[in-house]
């Protein structure tokens, strides 16, 4: 009987400095710990490190905000220097999530997963929703602005052309090691149950199974088969990494097989018009559930 085993590895760096050669110090740090860099690894790089390595980090009090950040801010309760750099940093703001009221009104059970119910309480008043936006052609929330892990007053900036970083780092490890290795640089989304890590760029590896419509076990074609192998890579890695002060901003994945490609996340994923693609999906959820389905949800909000 045969069997696959692929492992995940987990490489703790030193507190990163911008300037840092990144590639360089998993290079050293894999190697400190006895793992090393092998032929075909995928490393797995926190989307925060490389944005501390590259100096993306900013003081609050330095962000002016602009007269539409402090509209938006007036109306929902964020600070307006937040709200500057989440709009100044996305391509449009698709949505607004009232998170702290659908806590309060029991819409959400975030309390049951808090750590600590009232620090909990005090991050939702301090944070009472977050905005969903489109950048780089991919969902976000809140532009990926984030103050978690990065020094009081600072929040740090996610870098952009992800896949180019990934690139350079592909081929810094190369040159340092002469391995061919795959990059993946991920980011933590939070949804209302949760939080998941996916992969914002990548290099080296095929992002995506091209199975679509390929026959399942009794040969009819199947609906799936479009695995997207770089998420599913961040997934594995964040078992390691987590989210708190566990200091593992790097993960390698050992023995995947995967394709080797010249290319990266965007260039390899379909493209999706993500306005048009809710628009088509709301004129056809209306056509089963009509309007007054419609008129009875929006009601049904707007009195509660």
């Amino acid at each position: 009987m045969s069997v696959s085993r692929v492992e995940v590895i987990g490489i703790k760096l030193p507190l990163i400095s911008p300037g840092d050669d990144l590639a360089k110090l998993i290079v050293e740090y894999a190697e400190r710990s006895g793992v090393g860099i092998r032929e075909g690894d995928v490393v797995v790089v926190t989307e925060k490190v490389v944005s501390k390595s590259l100096g993306l980090m900013v003081d609050a009090d330095s962000v002016e905000p602009s007269s539409y950040a402090l509209r938006l801010s007036r109306a929902v309760g964020l600070d307006p220097r937040f709200v500057e750099l989440v709009v100044r940093e996305c391509d449009g703001v698709l949505a607004v999530v009232p998170i702290r009221d659908l806590v309060r009104d029991g819409v959400v059970d975030l309390e049951s997963l808090a750590y600590d119910r009232e620090a909990a309480r005090k991050l939702l008043e301090e944070y009472p929703c977050f905005f969903i936006v489109e950048k780089e052609g991919m969902l976000w929330s809140d532009s990926g602005i984030d103050a978690s892990n990065a020094p009081p007053g600072k929040y740090v900036i996610p870098p952009k052309n992800h896949d180019d970083i990934a690139r350079e780092m592909h081929e810094r490890i190369r040159e340092l090691t002469g391995r061919y290795v795959a990059v993946v640089i991920c980011d933590t989304e939070f949804f209302l149950d949760g939080s998941i890590d996916f992969a914002r760029g990548s290099w080296g590896i095929d992002p995506a199974d091209r199975l679509f419509g390929a026959p399942d076990l009794y040969g009819k074609p199947k609906y799936g088969g479009v695995d997207i192998v770089v998420h599913e890579v961040c997934s594995a890695a964040a078992l390691l990494m987590r989210q708190t002060k566990e200091g593992v901003p790097v993960a390698i994945v050992r023995g995947l097989s995967y394709r080797r490609v010249d290319r990266g996340l965007r260039q390899s994923l379909p493209k999706i018009d993500l306005e048009k693609a809710v628009a088509k999906t709301l004129k056809a959820t209306l056509k089963i559930r009509g309007f007054k389905w419609l008129i009875r949800a929006l009601l049904r909000t707007l009195t509660d």
